[in-house]
């Protein structure tokens, strides 16, 4: 099965060569220089870019690179104190609390699955369940990514690189926002949201092959497909829609001044209400890079 699984991520990434529709250019509207659109998965294997056609070109290119955030103020023990504080659950709603006990039994059993047998629900029990939930869905994905490299992020590394070549690097939005997008939502919501992966992990596994498929052969419109199928409209416009919101009038402002590339999760390109159909709405020209 192992072997299967290497054989289909090598086919895809061959698919990838051929198929450049994760790297967007955006001009028109009196931008004398282009700037573009680069989507994301944050497991991916960062030697990825070797194969994707047109990116060195463009990111040499332009004089800033912008991702979801400024990835080096993550390492700061100010931004781990943050991102750990928004992480941990209220004291009156521990895991323990908020899941009956067969369902922590459940869960203990997932954990170990994906995360290793040291690991148990009890030392997660002081975290909010979209935290738990995290952890074991980017477990599932790098099954589907054997080459990922936790120490080499695919956005961390365009940004150092960025920032190597002498560019500007930002963040479209600041920690304390992607801290409400993770872990804003009700602690009941999450803990229900928790427990559907529990109940179905083979569901969810596949899901997370189905999505790694389609970032891989830079099929947006299969990568949208799934997320509809798999997130609930008050999830979607938390973690995706308001968000692009906010992303699209920075970049629009920043278009004719600044050349730029973004590179944000991939999640957020396709649809009426990603990032290319609403930029195309205020006049800009928005390509794939082929």
């Amino acid at each position: 099965m192992k072997r299967l699984a290497l054989v289909i991520l090598s086919i895809l990434l061959c698919i990838l060569m051929l198929r450049a529709d994760l790297l967007w250019r955006v001009e028109g509207r009196g931008v004398t220089t282009p700037s573009y659109i680069f989507g994301t998965h944050h497991v991916a294997p960062v030697a990825m870019l070797d194969t994707l056609k047109g990116f060195d070109e463009a990111l040499s290119s332009v004089d800033a690179v912008y991702g979801e955030l400024d990835m080096s103020q993550m390492m700061t023990p100010a931004a781990q104190q943050q991102l750990m504080a928004a992480a941990m659950a209220p004291k009156d709603s521990l895991l323990t609390m908020v899941l009956s006990p067969a369902q922590v039994d459940s869960l203990d059993v997932i954990i170990k699955k994906y995360l290793g047998q040291a690991v148990s629900a009890e030392a997660f029990a002081p975290m909010k369940p979209a935290m738990v939930q995290t952890a074991i869905t980017m477990a599932m994905n790098q099954k589907f990514f054997p080459e990922f490299n936790a120490a080499e992020q695919l956005d961390a590394m365009i940004q150092a690189h960025a920032r190597e070549a002498g560019k500007t690097v930002g963040g479209l939005e600041t920690l304390a926002d992607q801290c409400v997008a993770l872990f804003g939502a009700p602690i009941m919501l999450q803990a229900k949201d928790l427990m559907e992966v529990v109940a179905d992990d083979a569901k969810a596994s596949e899901s997370a092959h189905r999505l790694a498929a389609a970032y891989l052969s830079g099929d947006l419109d299969a990568l949208f497909a799934i997320i509809n199928e798999e997130m609930d409209e008050e999830t979607a416009l938390r973690m995706i829609y308001n968000r692009n919101d906010n992303w699209v009038g920075i970049i629009a402002d920043r278009l004719a001044s600044t050349p730029t590339m973004y590179v944000v999760g991939a999640g957020h390109l396709p649809g009426d209400r990603g990032l290319i159909d609403q930029l195309r709405a205020k006049g800009f020209t928005v390509t794939p890079v082929k």
